[in-house]
């Protein structure tokens, strides 16, 4: 993962490291066990103090995103998402027959299970647990587009997964899974959504010229949080990047002045047609295939 490090920028240097590790985590750019740079490396590569290494590592190892080994260096913790299940139909169905016997399921049950499933006409419907109502809005905006099924979104804390039947999908980011999954019954799925990479996302745009006003607008905070980090980092002028909060009043007002609004799903459509904008995709677009699958 390529890390971005802007000196003497209104965000301190320990913050960018910080949330460049986080985003690299969630994107998945960064895997359990992938080591990073010594903090004796970081510093010499970008020219800033050992110390503000340090600090940001320790800070990430208290949130236990990453592990410090005595010795051998700093290391991504593995509370990554699973490994992708196998992709040979045979074994799927053999997993399938042993944890059924293992539950105690008789094969003609397991078989009258398959019938009634095969034989169902109702689509599955899909629930979104997430408890940041901004950013429900772009993972739902986004399922949509993709899969053209309208989920139901709402946060954990309202989440009973006793009231839903068993042909519910349950999908939340891959880092919910260890809330989420403790509290689903036998027999409930979940899919558990990865996000896309700043940085391969970034790949490949036009930069704009040194005096173009660029536009940030969303209603997740965190969104506008990572794209001032990036787009600094990125040595875009300071003095030229707009940050619009969807949540505040009069948030539209200045926004014509702006060559490029970046933003992301759920904001895109406050802006219909507008050739400026440039659509962060938040998940991963093999993420929702499995979704997909899910649901046939």
């Amino acid at each position: 993962m390529k890390i971005w490090i802007k000196k003497n920028s209104e965000i301190s240097v320990r913050e960018q490291i910080i949330t460049q590790i986080n985003v690299g985590v969630a994107s998945r750019d960064l895997l359990p066990g992938d080591r990073l740079p010594s903090t004796r490396d970081l510093a010499r590569r970008f020219g800033i103090h050992a110390n503000t290494v340090s600090a940001a590592y320790r800070e990430l190892a208290a949130a236990n995103v990453v592990e410090q080994r005595q010795g051998s260096g700093v290391f991504i913790t593995g509370n990554g998402s699973s490994a992708d299940v196998a992709n040979d139909i045979d074994l799927l169905l053999a997993d399938l027959v042993s944890n059924a016997a293992a539950a105690g399921f008789s094969r003609s049950q397991l078989d009258a299970a398959m019938e009634r499933w095969l034989a169902r006409e109702e689509r599955a419907s899909v629930v979104v647990v997430e408890s940041n109502p901004a950013l429900r809005s772009i993972i739902v905006e986004e399922i949509g587009a993709k899969t053209g099924c309208r989920a139901v979104a709402l946060p954990l804390e309202e989440f009973h997964p006793a009231e839903y039947d068993k042909f519910t999908i349950f999908t939340a980011l891959f880092d919910e899974k260890e809330k989420l999954g403790p509290i689903l019954t036998f027999g409930q799925k979940a899919v558990y959504l990865e996000v896309n990479s700043v940085p391969q996302s970034l790949g490949g745009a036009d930069r704009p010229s040194d005096d173009d006003p660029i536009a940030v607008v969303s209603g997740w905070e965190q969104f506008l949080a990572i794209a001032r980090v990036y787009l600094l980092a990125a040595r875009i002028d300071p003095d030229t990047l707009i940050f619009r909060s969807t949540g505040e009043h009069g948030w539209k007002r200045g926004l014509s002045s702006a060559s490029i609004i970046i933003c992301d799903s759920s904001t895109a459509l406050e802006f219909p047609n507008d050739a400026r904008l440039r659509v962060f995709k938040l998940l991963r677009d093999d993420s929702i295939e499995k979704l997909q699958h899910a649901l046939l």
